[in-house]
């Protein structure tokens, strides 16, 4: 092999390599097709060293460049087009990766530890209220609704279900503890159990179930109230909060989903008269006969040197 024809081969590599490229990027069928007949001839000339390898040059100038030429240019104008979809998907995955690794462990372990802190708060409460004092620092129990509510607390819900009469209560500074269910804590040591929040308009209400018992009571936390749930259980959602970011998080991923495959279908679209122009290429490419002694290079012959002009910007 002569000089002049191994650099025609390497060449002629060089621009399959860019036509397989354009064929990943629009995985359009006809593009896919014209690379795999454009690398047949290729390999043609590569293992019969007999042949004229200005032929294939000439192949290449007729057809290949014109065709890398115009799809570049309509690559181009996509990758634009695409580029904020890009940006959107990007700031999107930042939101979810954020979300992820917010507090979610640290609120199933808070929880846990809040079900005792209030418990040590309430046989504080009774002992204050029994010797008349008032010692117990409601900022102890305080602080879980404050770190919690907006992201974990249920934010549906019957109200009418979580509110409660007037009840015979003590009064402990501003807040209101009933009596029969201070009573029914002394029984059971004070032990409780945080069951879960809510968070309904502006007030907030944590549920707690007494130890060893079916009993629950509702601390209004805007109210400063604490008393026995009399009302039906099974109409409330009682199962443990789960984070709110998670809804975000899976509208966020399904958004992503949806950028991701509309950007891949636009990507595969080609204006109609691309579409045309592509078909007729591969048309005479099935056609043509590399080997004929009339195979030359006619410029007013190439079908798609005018779609080089053709005017893509609104496509």
């Amino acid at each position: 092999m002569g000089e002049d024809a191994a650099t025609i081969l390497s060449q002629s590599r060089r621009r399959l390599t860019r036509l397989k490229l354009l064929a990943n990027f629009f995985e359009h069928i006809d593009i896919i097709s014209i690379y795999i007949k454009t690398d047949i001839i290729h390999n043609l000339f590569q293992e019969n060293t007999a042949l004229d390898y200005n032929k294939l040059e000439l192949f290449h100038l007729q057809y290949t460049d014109s065709l890398i030429e115009l799809l570049t240019k309509i690559k181009r104008q996509k990758e634009n087009d695409m580029l904020a979809v890009l940006n959107e998907i990007d700031i999107n995955n930042k939101y979810i990766s954020g979300f992820e690794e917010r507090q979610v462990d640290n609120f199933q372990t808070d929880r846990k530890m809040y079900s005792g802190i209030f418990s040590q708060h309430l046989k504080a409460l009774y002992k204050d209220l029994t010797e008349d004092i008032f010692t117990a620092n409601w900022e102890n129990v305080l602080y879980f609704h404050k770190k919690y509510a907006k992201e974990f607390y249920r934010t549906e819900a019957d109200e009418s279900l979580l509110k409660s009469e007037n009840f015979p209560a003590y009064q402990y500074r501003d807040y209101s503890i009933e009596r029969k269910l201070l009573g029914r804590l002394n029984i059971q040591g004070f032990k409780v159990r945080f069951v879960c929040g809510y968070q309904i308009g502006t007030h907030e209400y944590e549920l707690f179930k007494i130890f060893q018992t079916d009993d629950h009571f509702i601390f209004s936390v805007d109210d400063k109230k604490l008393y026995l749930f009399d009302k039906e259980l099974d109409k409330l959602d009682v199962s443990e909060n789960q984070s709110n970011q998670s809804t975000i998080i899976d509208q966020l991923k399904n958004k992503n989903e949806q950028l991701e495959n509309n950007m891949n279908e636009r990507k595969r679209n080609l204006p109609p008269e691309v579409e045309a122009v592509l078909k007729d290429y591969l048309r005479n490419l099935e056609n043509i006969d590399i080997m004929s002694k009339i195979f030359a290079f006619d410029e007013e012959t190439n079908i798609l040197r005018a779609m080089l002009n053709l005017n893509l910007n609104n496509q």
